[in-house]
């Protein structure tokens, strides 16, 4: 049975079970299900986690630094690779495969991989000399000489999964090219199986502490990496140790993953801030607090913004590539409409059913009734953030299609800049236990009028471009073509 058009057909033969279901090219539709299927199942795995790090560990001080030893490697993660490079490697191996062939793609490859590995080990590097400072100064210069000591120790350990995540980004990225989303859909769900098994040790190995999860987030990412080779080793890779600064093709990567790259800096950098922040709040147990509650928001956001995001965009690049500027105005109505259908009652759930939600998943253990209340304050305030959240995911790969990185960098800095503000003002008012919702009411004005943003300039951009659109242009040599029939006929 096949429901929808070409690209947002929906095959229920195309998930049959047997040979090649690796191998098998995807629609919008078959990929985002996939990948909402495997982020599902990663984030109820991601509960079964979080239940038995609170039991373990509660909103305690051990909590806090592991919370917060985790911003530092987010950030250099994603600020060199992570979706960042991903968006900007798609387009151009789409374009080297169908203008140059299949050698000169795989060439490109093994360039921007060669260049990924040096870069993370320099970065790697660079942020455990940091990390120190980083800690003491910038991240939680709030928290007791003991905590920061514990954070620095634990983002120096957890440095090393940019390194290795950053390998796995080059094959999602080759994978997603290809619209082969399995493999990448069950890397998200293996992701939390490292991480459990941390806690595990943790939980009867006497003595291991904080320190299971720590290392068990290192053990996650070599899963998601060691999931996806198998699909890699199909696509008869021809690898290559090529070192070439002046390539054209590294080039324009490079000119997609710079500002690409800033603008998912800039997001993780808002982060940061919100970490920096919430050390001078008064309850201790609002980083917790905040963890837990944008944990609970970031499935729906994954499940919109990330499954359909992901699905999309190599569609998007190939219409766009292909000159089809209508189509791609086209999907951009139908992503702005269903992040508004989407979102809003997600929202809403969660709002309503935030706290007994709460109390049954998280409440045990060291997690005790002030840290469930806690939580579900600041879930409210993230409950308002998710549709803006959500449609800037999806917004934004219209702009990598097109090439145009610089927009959402800009975007993103302008929303940085509110939400710094925000944060600012909304302390000012709030005070008690009602200050936690600073920060993600902060979020919540930030990210809507972002996404307000990125909707009008993208629309703006495409119906500037009708006029280039290849198959308008065919459209129009045959009405005049018939016209000057029908003239020659009279």
């Amino acid at each position: 049975m096949v429901w929808g058009g070409r690209f947002l057909r929906f095959k229920l033969s195309n998930f049959r079970l047997g040979g090649g279901l690796s191998l098998r090219r995807f629609s919008v539709l078959e990929g985002a299900f996939l990948l909402m299927l495997a982020l599902m199942t990663s984030r109820v795995l991601g509960v079964v986690r979080q239940v038995i790090f609170n039991a373990l560990f509660g909103a305690g001080p051990d909590a806090n630094a592991y919370y917060a030893a985790a911003r530092l490697p987010d950030t250099l993660y994603n600020l060199i690779a992570g979706g960042a490079l991903i968006n900007a490697f798609i387009p151009v191996f789409l374009a080297y495969e169908k203008e140059k062939g299949d050698r000169e793609a795989w060439r490109l490859t093994s360039l921007v991989f060669n260049m990924l590995l040096v870069a993370m080990t320099a970065v790697l590097l660079i942020g455990e000399y940091i990390a120190p400072s980083f800690v003491n100064h910038i991240l939680i210069p709030g928290y007791s000489p003991a905590e920061k000591d514990l954070t620095t120790t634990l983002t120096r350990i957890m440095l090393l999964q940019p390194l290795i995540l950053g390998m796995g980004t080059v094959i999602t990225a080759i994978l997603n090219s290809r619209r082969q989303f399995l493999l990448p859909a069950v890397s998200l769900a293996v992701y939390n199986v490292g991480l459990i098994g941390g806690l595990l040790v943790s939980k009867f190995v006497p003595g291991v502490g904080i320190y299971g999860p720590t290392y068990g987030t290192l053990v996650a990412v070599l899963l998601q990496l060691v999931v996806q080779l198998p699909g890699l080793a199909k696509q008869h890779v021809r690898y290559s140790f090529i070192w070439d600064f002046r390539h054209p093709g590294l080039r324009q990567v490079l000119i997609l993953l710079l500002p690409n790259a800033l603008a998912v800096g800039v997001a993780y950098i808002g982060n940061i801030i919100d970490t920096h922040f919430a050390s001078y709040l008064p309850d201790v147990a609002s980083l917790a607090a905040l963890h837990n509650a944008e944990m609970l928001q970031a499935l729906p956001v994954a499940l919109i913004g990330q499954a359909i995001g992901q699905s999309l965009m190599p569609h998007l690049a190939i219409e766009s590539t292909a000159g089809r500027y209508m189509r791609m105005s086209q999907m951009a109505w139908k992503v702005i409409g269903a992040s508004i259908v989407l979102t809003v009652p997600a929202a809403i759930v969660l709002a309503v059913l935030g706290k007994p939600m709460i109390h049954l998943l998280f409440q045990h253990g060291a997690f005790d009734p002030h840290a469930s209340e806690l939580t579900n304050l600041a879930l409210l305030g993230y409950a308002c953030a998710l549709p803006g959240l959500a449609a800037g995911n999806l917004l934004s790969g219209g702009f990598f299609a097109l090439k145009d990185a610089w927009t959402p960098f800009v975007t993103n800095t302008y929303a940085l800049l509110m939400r710094w503000f925000m944060l600012y003002f909304l302390f000012q008012f709030l005070h008690g236990s009602m200050a936690i919702l600073a920060v993600p009411l902060a979020l919540a004005i930030a990210a809507g009028s972002e996404a307000a943003i990125m909707a009008v300039l993208l629309l703006l951009r495409l119906r500037r471009k009708r006029k280039h659109d290849k198959g308008m242009q065919r459209l129009e040599q045959r009405r005049r073509y018939l016209k000057a029939r029908q003239q020659t006929s009279a």
